[in-house]
């Protein structure tokens, strides 16, 4: 891993852990459903359940309804791909004009499984899916994201920042890794010095020796040659 892939890292990490736990705070924000917004409150994933599969029977009119809160009962069971689906199909079925809360909701759900993937260096699938997030985000109506009114504070900055943040994770996934270094070869079987005489030797290859050099640059080149070890 290159120094500046690193550094990235470690920046975003900070908000990457602030993205997970403000999902559940956005979700909670946009339930439908009066007794869904109870269960989700409470964090009862059991009794989400039951709530999305009546809305799901009841609301043939308003279907997005239903998706929404399968979407917020699979947040809870941090089941995120099945959650983004729902989250999709409640904002197909959403009108434009209404659409930012689903939005929002996707949008974190689909960054915070890039992240994931990040962390687990696959970095295909991170580029995809916060490229995916980065659309649906880009296609949201004026106040949705940048310069939003969300009374909370915390999601208002999460949201505000969401576009220039998957912008910096996309180039942060777009650093190649760097392969480690291939380490040294064996000793050949059979050299002149036994085994005692390595065991021997071992000891005195870590000595500073002050008398040969800068005992600062033997020290280095010990440290150097361990991390190879």
């Amino acid at each position: 891993m290159t120094a500046t892939r690193r550094r990235l890292l470690v920046y975003s990490a900070p908000v990457a852990v602030l993205v997970v736990l403000v999902v559940l705070k956005c979700v909670s924000v946009v339930l439908a459903g009066n007794s869904a917004v109870s269960s989700f409150e409470r964090r009862d994933a059991a009794a989400l359940s039951t709530d999305a599969r009546i809305l799901s029977v009841l609301n043939v009119i308003e279907p997005a309804r239903a998706h929404f809160a399968a979407g917020a009962q699979a947040v809870l069971e941090d089941r995120l791909e099945d959650a983004e689906r729902s989250f999709a199909d409640a904002l197909a079925h959403t009108p434009a004009t209404a659409d930012c809360p689903v939005r929002v909701n996707l949008v974190l759900v689909q960054e915070s499984r890039g992240d994931r993937a990040g962390w687990a260096r696959d970095d295909r699938a991170a580029t995809a899916l916060y490229s995916q997030a980065r659309e649906v985000a880009e296609q949201a109506p004026p106040g949705c994201f940048a310069d939003n009114a969300d009374p909370d504070p915390q999601r208002r900055a999460v949201r505000h920042d969401t576009l220039p943040r998957l912008e910096a994770k996309l180039r942060t996934v777009a650093v190649p890794l760097v392969p480690p270094p291939v380490p040294p070869p064996p000793p050949p079987a059979g050299g002149s010095a036994g085994a005692g005489g390595a065991e021997e030797n071992a000891p005195s290859e870590r000595r500073l020796h002050p008398e040969s050099g800068d005992p600062l640059d033997r020290l280095q080149q010990i440290l150097r040659d361990g991390a190879y070890r």
